[in-house]
């Protein structure tokens, strides 16, 4: 079971964010750097640990340094008015550059104008983080620009959606009006003014035919936001409150069943920006705005500690209880406080893999039902971005070792391993399960919602290290860094060897002395040869493990507090599988290698290519070994079953085929698996022998062997095996034996994340209908569909087609097998 966040759960969720009348309060208004006015409004919970500002924390080494440095480089290639070309051109303007970008923020794209809003809190975090001025100068060009933008549009309005028009006309040349597939795209704001009058048809992505668009919307309401608070550009929060005002507009007329079938799609952390800007501003109209965004269906559960959040997608509830927490802080709400800290609690403790990621090809599964979905497509990179946020503010409110252990992990595992440390590249998924490798994002291409996250994520990693409480300052993440802790006059430099690693030095630069407090984190994962001095001699009294080591003293200039932080090796089971666990080296994931990427999408090994191990209640130290020169390797000794395999952490292992999690056998467990394998195969020989031709869907060569011909299909890979999967129909020509009774078996996977139903025929006489949805662990399977004897007399090959049937779409078929039935 996991372990690393062991500390007991609060009573209530309430109790857990309301008791803290030990600890001394700070009622001073939020400053997040020297240049931002402070917030206008008094927290209803003050903080009790305040984050140091971005910009009084440098990062000066390490891998959390390298991939900030990675990004910054990154950030300053792209091209700004290439992210403004859409928003231009909805406003009437002439964009400034030849082109806008592709992927998702492309013309008529799911997202079209969110990487804009995503760039402007991305260059604002790196200039608090950095200090460098292209940051900034950076920021207050798109501040610049929207509010050009805004003003051309005349009502506060920012955006670039396009929606389905209601009906297909004229096809258009166009590219400014755009098109989806087959339909004509209007300017999604007609479809804005739709709602305002009360017309809704709302699902899922999909608000009057556009995707998610108060998502997109959140994204430049944040990008303001932080351009405002980050780097002190006064004008970004004007053009915020006029764009807030146009979002009053919209919704002020609706009444509350029309607001709550409105959150029914997908709306980021509208509810979150709208409380920021009332922090910002004083003003209660934001408040207001706030409560359009309250979405109560998920809401009152959680703040009556029910979880709801099976087969709920991820990412679109992580920023919502975000935005709870905020109305929390504000105004102290106790349904949004209760409904945000069981959340929190639920998902990291019921829900989350070892790297501090969760979901399943974007969606919650039951809590603590983790073996199911541990393959393929898990771990979507938005969704530990907004974790980790809630995470900060939920430690500056209650102080607490289990969200310090839960940023820890989450960075030093899921976000590290999300980007590529040679050339930056940022993942979508970040897999954890047995044969998987990286989903690395095209980063001038695709930009897809992670890409967004990712470019903000990685310059806030300076971010929630430091705390400070009166005359006390909380040290929560050990990795190379410098910081400014103003209130009191002290600086302070961090050497450390982390996360390989297992040292740590803390030196002081005082100008004169001074009584405070150092707050040290002895992670839950520090045993044994735990240890802390000052100036070289030994604290003793240390705390339990998940504490924290408070040295109150009066310091002096120079003076070094130095730390001994030991690793060790650990298995952390999955909650309701004992014998699949994740290897632990501290609070690092070890990634075994399974050999070379391949480069499309998810092709990764197959599961009965990955190793097991006959290591079932052996001690992992007993077969887990150091590789001797090559810090924080390991390699496995003779309980490998095809072969052992070398170990790294998860975050340094790229371009490679991997594994997270393992299944351990003992003996006699191994044998009977081997006795079912040999089954099997033997099973898998009789069809072989039995088998008239073989199409492979998704290859290449085998489609063109076999006449691939289709409608609205694409070639798809999920767990290393090849598929074909379609809207409309596909089909392949495979030869038969009129002599023999003749049956296709198709191969399928359980793992589809919504039910499909369509149907199979052979010479245009359906032999079938298929219907595939998730059952149980996802898993192939095969079907077999008997052909009439007068579908194939007299000929030599037939068409088998799958087509699509009453709107559904046609599952990935991974393989066509036609065979003689009677020899099977």
């Amino acid at each position: 079971m996991r372990t690393f966040l062991s500390i007991p759960l609060a009573v209530s969720g309430l109790v857990a964010l309301t008791g803290l009348t030990s600890c001394r309060s700070i009622s001073t208004p939020t400053t997040y750097s020297k240049l931002l006015p402070s917030q206008v409004v008094k927290d209803a919970v003050p903080y009790e640990a305040r984050p140091l500002p971005l910009a009084d924390v440098r990062l000066t080494g390490g891998p959390l340094k390298h991939a900030q440095d990675l990004d910054a480089e990154y950030l300053l290639k792209l091209e700004p008015d290439r992210m403004l070309y859409y928003l231009r051109l909805r406003a009437g303007l002439k964009p400034k550059a030849s082109e806008g970008y592709g992927g998702w923020d492309g013309a008529g794209r799911q997202l079209t104008g969110h990487i804009a809003g995503h760039y402007l809190s991305a260059v604002s975090y790196m200039y608090a983080a950095t200090g460098d001025p292209r940051f900034k100068e950076r920021a207050d060009y798109m501040v610049q620009e929207f509010k050009e933008i805004q003003d051309k549009q005349g009502d506060g309005y920012i955006g670039a959606l396009m929606a389905n028009a209601p009906r297909r006309r004229e096809a258009t040349n166009n590219p400014a009006e755009g098109r989806r597939g087959n339909r004509e795209l209007v300017d999604g704001k007609t479809r804005f003014e739709d709602l305002s009058k009360g017309i809704i048809q709302s699902s899922g992505f999909d608000l009057n035919g556009m995707w998610s668009p108060w998502y997109v919307e959140h994204k430049i309401f944040a990008g303001l936001r932080d351009a405002y608070r980050l780097t002190g550009n006064r004008d970004a929060l004007g053009v915020e409150v006029k764009f807030a005002g146009w979002v009053d507009g919209i919704l002020s007329n609706l009444d509350d069943a029309q607001i709550q079938k409105m959150l029914n799609t997908e709306f980021g952390g509208m509810n979150e920006v709208m409380a920021d800007l009332y922090a910002d501003t004083g003003d209660q109209r934001w408040l207001k705005a706030c409560d359009y965004f309250e979405h109560r269906a998920i809401v009152d559960p959680l703040a009556k500690h029910e979880d709801i959040l099976g087969g709920k997608h991820g990412n679109t509830q992580v920023p919502k209880l975000l935005g709870e927490l905020k109305r929390y802080i504000y105004t102290g709400n106790e349904t949004s406080g209760s409904a945000a800290n069981f959340f929190w609690n639920q998902v990291v403790y019921h829900h989350s893999f070892a790297t501090g990621g969760h979901g399943h090809d974007e969606y919650f599964g039951p809590p603590d039902k983790l073996n199911d979905i541990v393959d393929g497509r898990d771990d979507e990179s938005c969704n530990v971005y907004n974790m980790l946020k809630m995470t900060r503010a939920l430690f500056a409110i209650h102080p607490d070792d289990k969200y310090a252990e839960y940023q820890e992990r989450a960075l030093f595992n899921h976000v590290l391993g999300s980007i590529d440390p040679i050339d930056g590249r940022m993942c979508y998924m970040v897999p954890v399960g047995r044969g998987v490798t990286h989903e690395y994002q095209d980063m001038f291409h695709s930009f897809t919602c992670c890409v967004g996250t990712g470019m903000e994520n990685h310059a806030l990693h300076g971010y929630g290290i430091y705390y400070e409480t009166g005359n006390k300052l909380w040290v929560n993440i050990y990795t190379p860094s410098t910081a400014d802790w103003k209130t009191e006059q002290v600086k302070l430099e961090m050497q450390t060897s982390f996360p390989e690693g297992d040292s740590a030095a803390l030196k002081l630069d005082l100008k004169s002395r001074k009584h405070f407090t150092l707050a040290l984190r002895r992670p839950a994962w520090a045993g044994s040869g735990f240890a802390v001095s000052i100036n070289g001699k030994s604290v003793s009294d240390l705390p339990e493990p998940g504490s924290y080591v408070e040295l109150e003293r009066t310091w002096k200039n120079g003076d070094t507090v130095t730390l001994t932080l030991p690793k060790t090796l650990h298995e952390e089971s999955l909650p309701d599988n004992p014998r699949r666990v994740a290897l632990m080296w501290g609070p690092l994931v070890l990634s075994g290698d399974l050999g070379p990427e391949q480069r499309r999408r998810n092709r990764g090994a197959s599961l009965e290519s990955v190793p097991i191990f006959v290591a079932a209640n052996k001690p992992v130290q007993e077969w887990l070994k150091p590789i001797p020169g090559k810090p924080g390797e390991f390699r496995s000794d003779g309980v490998g079953r095809s072969e052992d395999v070398n170990f790294m952490p998860f975050y340094r292992l790229h371009r490679r085929t991997y594994a997270a999690y393992w299944d351990l056998f003992t003996p006699d467990e191994w044998q009977k698996k081997e006795e079912e394998i040999a089954a099997e195969r033997e099973k898998q020989h009789k069809l072989e022998l039995a088998t008239v031709a073989f199409a492979q869907p998704g290859e290449m060569q085998p489609e063109r062997d076999f006449n691939e011909q289709g409608e609205d299909s694409e070639p798809d890979r999920v767990m290393g095996r090849a598929a074909r999967r379609g809207s409309k129909w596909f089909s392949f020509d495979l030869p038969v034996d009129p002599s023999h009774k003749m049956a296709i078996v198709v191969t399928y996977y359980t793992g589809e994340w919504r039910k499909r139903t369509f149907d199979i025929l052979a010479d245009d006489q359906r032999i079938g209908q298929q219907t595939v949805e998730r059952n149980g662990a996802p898993h192939f399977f095969d079907v077999e569909y008997p052909i009439p004897a007068e579908v194939v007399s007299g000929k030599q090959k037939v068409t088998i087609r799958f087509q699509a049937t009453d709107g559904n779409e046609i599952a990935a078929v991974f393989g066509i097998r036609m065979v003689r039935a009677d020899e099977e």
